[in-house]
């Protein structure tokens, strides 16, 4: 793992502060990162980006584009910003993807832009782990990312073009995000589209991680009380010789 962490962090110094800084200072402004993401109000949307919710940004890079976000949907207290380097731009928290050093149920709301392609598969299971664990009930999660276009030479250039030739990045599809996503505890993992895009001009792909709304305590009752009283039934059928949906041999 520390290898894995010295390689992740020292691509992100060489974005931040090699030969490619004057591109990273180049989007700390809020009108550029509108231009690479276009859609602030869908986002807003997506993931319910309001007055009094606590907002995480995770890989903010310049923090410009949460910024804008937070402004846009009137929030009441700044964006939470983390990465795993200081930027060029305000941080708030140094973090790693596979250990958030937030409490449970910290956030309601969580953008996660760009970041992921430079970790490797187990990296990014991890980072779902600790996302499911930091989203709170009735929260919602954005990860957006470039995506591949099943052509190999494009692929390769894409690469190239994202990575601002500091690190090898993986580019993937909805298929083997939601491979990644799934089980970790979320209530519904969707495929969203947020584009167009046109700088650069490269597919992304938008995965949405949502947790349900805690239940009441009353509801909680009342959906114990439903299954006793199914589970009631199905020994009164048993016990009468009757077959109960399910019984048979596999």
């Amino acid at each position: 793992m520390m290898r894995r962490r010295r390689t992740a962090r020292a691509a992100r110094f060489r974005w931040a502060y090699g030969p490619t800084r004057w591109l990273a200072r180049a989007g700390a402004s809020a009108a550029v990162q509108a231009l690479l993401t276009p859609r602030a109000d869908r986002i807003i949307d997506l993931i319910g980006l309001e007055p009094g919710k606590r907002y995480l940004d995770l890989g903010c890079g310049t923090g410009a584009y949460a910024q804008l976000l937070a402004g846009r949907a009137g929030l009441t207290d700044p964006p939470v910003l983390a990465d795993i380097v200081p930027g060029p731009g305000p941080v708030d928290v140094v973090v790693w993807p596979e250990q958030l050093p937030f409490a449970d149920d910290a956030f309601d709301c969580i953008t996660c832009l760009y970041f992921i392609r430079r970790f490797d598969d187990d990296v990014v299971r991890g980072l779902a782990m600790e996302l499911s664990r930091v989203l709170a009930p009735g929260g919602a999660a954005l990860v957006m990312e470039v995506a591949p276009v099943r052509n190999p030479g494009l692929d390769r250039f894409h690469r190239w073009v994202v990575s601002a030739g500091c690190a090898d990045v993986d580019l993937r599809g909805w298929g083997r995000l939601a491979a990644l996503f799934t089980g970790c505890g979320f209530g519904a993992i969707d495929l969203v589209n947020v584009g167009p895009f046109l700088v650069p001009p490269v597919p992304r792909v938008g995965v949405l991680l949502r947790h349900f709304p805690a239940e009441s305590s009353e509801g909680a009752d009342h959906r114990l009380d439903d299954a006793r009283a199914v589970g009631n039934a199905r020994e009164a059928r048993l016990e009468a010789g009757h077959d109960v949906p399910g019984d048979g041999a596999r």
